[in-house]
């Protein structure tokens, strides 16, 4: 069972598989860099603050007003954000749009052949994370930033979004009272046969599994417990796939979901939802951040630099309108209403994510799917 964390070593072997095919040299990020794009980024970087944009602008018009964006975002939110971006600046966008394990790919083996397709990437963390590791990002040293919490600030990418686990539910399967109110809620044998997970969640057991640990459980009473969960529950692949499932009522429960998806659903009209009758949840969310970074080696990397900078001021505002939850502060924002953030281990699993990929799938082994 393919699991998510195994992102760090695809990047691994792309690396070392492009390294022997030149003959054992070492290939860096130079080789897929040009003087060009350094140049632009460093002209713009080494600028006042407040000058930056206007440089910026000025020099996406010399290149022609075009970006190339690789993204994991669905197409219902890669459109409409490529074209606020584009109403904004009349910079055309080229959108690539894949899984994240398919972005980081294609963005490393352009990279290591020398011609990058991307000037800009957004996607999941651990790729994000294998961008930088590799040396593939420039840093963007932006007002931009400000805004932007410290945990959401990396090295050379910064979270643009934030996806929240919580539990969701169908409010005619599940009625009220009898909700969970704690994630050590899902092991209770009420809920045999309505619990369904998800096959790549690894960074939710892993946050999990700690955040237990790390508030006084025993290993053992850990490992009961999700002994318990799994006993509860069948398996599906895909969020969004979950989500049809739950509106339909062919499931009564998900272990997790992220939350503006269950909100999405809601918002059409869907019996779902992740908070109690209160409106308030006492189950501990965790934000896994989704990140924005400019390609080194980027073709037009004036126009990287304006999308970086618009994605994390004025697109913070498309995305709440697409229902997804921003990185910074937003006015009207009501995505995090109701849910007490805890924090998400990002350094854990850029780490050691393909040790509890392991674990996970040894844990799901057997598990009924969904739809047998």
């Amino acid at each position: 069972m393919r699991t998510r964390n195994t992102t760090l070593a695809l990047a691994g072997l792309l690396v070392t598989a492009v390294t022997a095919g030149c003959g054992g040299a070492v290939t860096t990020a130079s080789s897929g860099s040009n003087g060009k794009a350094d140049g632009v980024y460093q002209q713009i970087a080494d600028l006042p603050k407040d000058q930056q944009r206007a440089k910026a602008e000025e020099l996406a018009k010399k290149e022609g007003r075009t970006l190339s964006l690789y993204t994991s975002m669905t197409a219902d939110i890669a459109t409409p954000v490529a074209q606020a971006f584009e109403k904004k600046y009349g910079i055309h966008v080229s959108v690539f749009r894949g899984n994240s394990e398919t972005v980081l790919q294609r963005a490393l083996q352009e990279e290591q052949a020398g011609k990058a397709g991307a000037d800009a990437v957004e996607t999941n963390f651990l790729e994000m994370t294998a961008l930088s590791d590799n040396h593939y990002l420039v840093p963007f040293n932006g007002s931009a930033v400000d805004e932007v919490e410290p945990a959401a600030k990396f090295q050379d990418w910064t979270a643009s979004r934030l996806n929240v686990f919580q539990p969701a539910w169908n409010t005619d399967l599940i009625k009220a009272g009898d909700e969970p109110h704690s994630w050590e809620d899902l092991a209770l044998p009420k809920y045999k046969g309505k619990l369904t997970l998800e096959v790549s969640d690894s960074d939710w057991f892993e946050n999990v599994t700690k955040y237990w640990l790390s508030h006084g459980k025993s290993q053992s009473e850990v490992d009961q417990l999700w002994k318990g969960i799994v006993a509860n529950a069948k398996v599906a692949k895909g969020h969004t796939t979950m989500m049809q499932f739950l509106t339909a009522g062919q499931t009564p429960m998900e272990a997790m979901n992220y939350t503006y998806i269950t909100d999405r659903a809601a918002q059409q009209g869907a019996p779902v939802t992740h908070l109690p009758p209160d409106g308030v949840s006492k189950i501990p969310a965790f934000p896994r951040p989704n990140g924005v970074g400019m390609i080194k080696g980027a073709q037009h990397p004036a126009a990287a630099w304006l999308f970086y900078d618009w994605l994390l001021t004025d697109g913070q505002q498309e995305l709440v309108k697409l229902g997804l939850t921003p990185s910074t502060k937003v006015p009207g924002d009501k995505s995090l209403k109701g849910i007490t953030l805890v924090p998400f281990d990002v350094a854990g699993l850029s780490k050691n994510g393909d040790a509890w990929d392991k674990k996970y799938d040894a844990l799901l082994r057997g598990v009924a799917d969904v739809e047998k």
